[in-house]
């Protein structure tokens, strides 16, 4: 075949394209990778997935008119009005998936949330009125006034956002973005040059140059699907990323508890066995105050032992809640949340090293505590701590972790089944010169509590109760002082529901 020859065989090939098979290939190949996107999402909950097959649907649709001599045009001779009066809600919706495919790819929620936001109320309010003038073509012969507004005011508005995202597109450090914007360019020319070519045309003669728009739209369609495949690798990579993290972090913790319970059970023995030694060689004298020294220190190692028992049970509810993120696929409250988890962790460990510490820590402990609790309850708690202007926050020590479990018992066991506002005031004043700590929350109430949760939880709200107590006891035994607490239950009647721990750290000893 001669050169001209061979040039006029391909140039007749694609005029020829509505007929001979290129356009029934393309409308093919675009519901075949809608199709297989809608899995992907089905499988990996990822919305550019979702946005992408719903996409490439309404292309292929949008394409059935236009093949011929195949089983495609009888679909279309069987139902042209079907196609005819789609043809601009159609067109309305590919601008609207396309924009929220480009922001979900791109991932403009972390790099510009305010224009996420502002398009996706634009969405809503355009379609709004597009809908509205859509069935007004058939309420009241509306039909002219849909196409204006589409043709007057919707496109030009397109295409101010198209320019500007353009514009913001190139700025984001994504790597896909490359592919977005060949793809984009490459439809934009061709398409131009197609509606340039054909403008004021007959149908005849615009099907001779439909291969102009079939062929960018096949290469636009490939370049987004292999921009797809980078985008759930660095998915894939990211959440591989943040297991290992988890996994290393719940490591380290496993090793330092493990380490920390073995060291107290190794001075455990070795203070008791002192004990023993002396009393046998020691005079009675002597040994009683030896003897008391001792037990205070194993009464230290009590209390450390009964903290090191409440870390564990806190760790796993906080791995716990990361997991669940994981499972979601939320990754940006599963980075947060393990960023401040991993800072308690750190705070926890130094705490249970030491007898006591400052009220100022312990307080910075359960402000840290209950906003990781309140990511997991997507932040509807309002925790709030009061101050008296005479409490000394350095000076005025307690039991590491002491306040934990009540602000546990009241989110997990006040709060939870109540719906509305979720408070919890924590207050720290004195009187009569002792310091005093009142945690309140307006939940449920315990009866309320009980009468839903019925015993699994029951039980593990006393181990809490059972635990603070017993440390309590310990450190009044060592340091000679009368920490308690009490319990009130608040009503209705008596100024809002809900439970209050007041916490009582007296320096007078208290009488059994």
């Amino acid at each position: 075949m001669k050169e001209g020859e061979e040039a006029g065989f391909w140039m007749a090939f694609f005029e020829n394209s509505n007929y001979n098979g290129l356009g029934l290939a393309v409308t093919a190949i675009l519901f075949y990778l809608s199709l297989y996107h809608f899995f992907l999402y089905i499988k990996n909950k990822e919305k550019f997935y979702l946005f992408y097959s719903v996409y490439a649907f309404i292309n292929a649709f949008n394409l059935i008119k236009r093949v011929k001599g195949v089983f495609i045009e009888d679909i279309y001779n069987s139902w042209p009005d079907l196609f005819i009066h789609t043809n601009f809600p159609v067109q309305f919706a590919s601008y609207l998936l396309f924009s929220f495919f480009i922001l979900e790819i791109l991932n403009f929620k972390k790099h510009y949330p305010k224009f996420k936001a502002f398009f996706t109320k634009y969405a809503i309010v355009i379609s709004l009125v597009f809908g509205t003038l859509v069935a007004g073509r058939y309420l009241w012969d509306g039909y002219d006034l849909m196409r204006g507004f589409y043709i007057n005011i919707f496109m030009p508005i397109t295409l101010l956002f198209t320019l500007f995202g353009i514009f913001l597109v190139i700025r984001i450090p994504e790597k896909v973005k490359y592919f977005i914007l060949t793809g984009f360019l490459v439809l934009a020319v061709f398409t131009s040059i197609f509606a340039f070519l054909t403008f004021g045309k007959d149908v005849s003669f615009t099907n001779k140059y439909y291969y102009l728009y079939y062929i960018p739209v096949l290469i636009e369609n490939f370049l987004y699907t292999f921009a797809l495949a980078i985008k759930q690798r660095e998915v894939y990579n990211e959440k591989i990323s943040i297991q290992k993290d988890l996994f290393d972090q719940l490591g380290e913790n496993e090793i330092l508890r493990a380490q920390l319970n073995e060291k107290l059970q190794e001075e455990l023995k070795l203070k008791e066995k002192k004990i023993n030694t002396l009393e046998a060689d020691a005079k009675e004298q002597r040994m009683a105050k030896l003897k008391a020294d001792y037990e205070k220190e194993i009464t230290l190692l009590h209390l450390q032992s009964l903290r090191s028992q409440m870390n564990p049970h806190f760790i796993f509810n906080a791995l716990n809640s990361i997991k669940v993120y994981l499972i979601e696929n939320d990754k940006e409250n599963a980075i947060t949340y393990l960023n401040k988890f991993a800072k308690l962790i750190r705070m926890v460990l130094e705490s249970s090293r030491v007898f006591s510490i400052q009220l100022g820590e312990e307080l910075d402990i359960a402000k840290l505590y209950v906003s990781l609790e309140s990511i997991r309850f997507e932040k509807s708690i309002n925790f709030e701590i009061i101050i008296g202007e005479d409490v000394d926050l350095r000076n005025s020590k307690l039991p590491p972790l002491i306040l934990q479990p009540f602000l546990e018992n009241a989110i997990w066991h006040g709060l939870t089944m109540k719906k509305g506002d979720k408070n919890i005031v924590l207050k720290v004043f004195k009187s009569e010169g002792n310091l005093v700590i009142s945690i309140r929350d307006n939940g449920v109430g315990r009866k309320k509590s009980e009468e839903l949760m019925v015993n699994k939880i029951i039980k593990k709200q006393s181990l809490g109760i059972n635990l603070t107590s017993e440390r309590l006891r310990y450190f009044n035994e060592s340091e000679n002082v009368g920490y308690h607490f009490e319990i009130f239950d608040h009503h209705a009647q008596s100024g809002g529901e809900g439970t209050e721990v007041v916490l009582y750290l007296g320096k007078e000893v208290l009488s059994n």
